[in-house]
């Protein structure tokens, strides 16, 4: 038997609720790695007596503990996906997505070029009465 991702309404709203899955999992996964390094103390690094194929990694403690952290996680997370408010939500967010309209490129290009010239503007505006203001400062003030 496969591992099925998607158990409620799995005809709908795949892409958005696979890629919030793996998402998710990386995040997990990230965080059990943290935990993993995190671990130092003695009875987590106290080796068990055999070490991980392919990995060569010495199977210790925090090992043990990070990988349970991480599969409770991975369950968790599934059970999320699937849970029927959170469900309907990534599948109507799929659904609002594909009626959205897109900019051209010609219009995202036109767009950025716009906020990168107004940011330079201001940029520009703010230091130079930065300057001024510290100038004028200095002569009154000292």
């Amino acid at each position: 038997m496969a591992l099925r991702i998607i158990d409620y309404k799995e005809d709908q709203g795949r892409i958005t609720r696979g890629t919030a899955f793996w998402l998710l999992v990386l995040l997990a996964y990230y965080g059990a790695t943290t935990l993993y390094a995190f671990l130092s103390w003695d009875w987590a690094r106290k080796d068990l007596g055999f070490t991980v194929p392919v990995l060569e990694l010495p199977f210790d403690g925090r090992l043990a503990v990070s990988l349970v952290v991480f599969l409770v996680s991975f369950l968790v997370i599934r059970k999320a996906i699937n849970h029927p408010k959170l469900a309907d939500l990534l599948i109507d967010t799929e659904g609002e997505l594909k009626r959205v309209t897109w900019p051209s490129w010609p219009e995202t290009w036109n767009g950025s070029l716009v906020v990168v010239v107004t940011v330079v503007t201001m940029l520009v505006l703010l230091a130079g009465a930065d300057i001024i203001l510290s100038r004028f400062f200095e002569t009154v003030v000292f």
